[in-house]
């Protein structure tokens, strides 16, 4: 299966933002055993680099990187077994070197105007954030009348309770943050597995 058919099917990524490697490594095993398969470990915290390294070598989930501000960063990424790179903007030299390695390539937009920049520069799928404060499920679906074409995730304000929405209304994925960890990031593994198991009972629920 190719990563984009594996983004297609799962729908939910897990957005590991932590103080420290040990507690994103916590975060992260804890959603792949609720089921969730695409974690995207974000450079917020020293270490992101050896957090995403281990993650790939277990191969249990999809791997990629989060807040990817440059090239380099988009570089120890790949060089740690990365398999996309998520930017918060868009970047033409991010693009072009994530398409280079043949790595899936999510760039960050806010209005029509910058996620077709971001499309045309060949990103791979487009993250709107934060999309609660765009206008939420319903400035998806107006994003996706006129541009069909353009893979959507919908991240910031996306919870286990509105995440169906932005799926109906268009979006090809989620980024969950909160809904995961807890509002201030302190989840018990335990609390973190059971809200993973239920973000990916509503995906499992649209399969049928």
């Amino acid at each position: 299966m190719s990563l984009m058919k594996a983004v297609e099917a799962h729908r939910v990524f897990a957005v590991i933002r932590a103080e420290e490697p040990g507690r994103a490594m916590e975060c992260a095993l804890a959603c792949i055993e609720g089921g969730i398969r695409l974690i995207e470990v974000t450079f917020s915290f020293d270490g992101a680099e050896g957090v995403i390294g281990e993650l790939s070598k277990r191969g249990e989930a999809h791997i990629g990187a989060g807040t990817v501000l440059n090239v380099d960063l988009a570089k120890i990424a790949a060089s740690r077994g990365a398999e996309f790179i998520v930017s918060p903007h868009t970047d033409k030299d991010i693009i072009s070197f994530s398409k280079s390695k043949d790595l899936l390539v999510v760039s960050g937009a806010f209005t029509s105007n910058e996620i077709v920049q971001a499309w045309d520069l060949g990103a791979d799928m487009v993250k709107v954030f934060p999309v609660a404060q765009a206008g939420g499920p319903a400035y998806i679906k107006a994003i996706k009348d006129p541009l069909p074409f353009i893979p959507i995730i919908a991240t910031g304000g996306v919870n286990n309770s509105n995440l169906l929405e932005y799926i109906d209304m268009g979006a090809t994925a989620v980024g969950l943050w909160s809904s995961l960890f807890g509002s201030d990031g302190g989840a018990s593994p335990e609390d973190i597995r059971e809200n993973a198991k239920r973000a990916v009972e509503r995906v499992n629920w649209l399969r049928g």
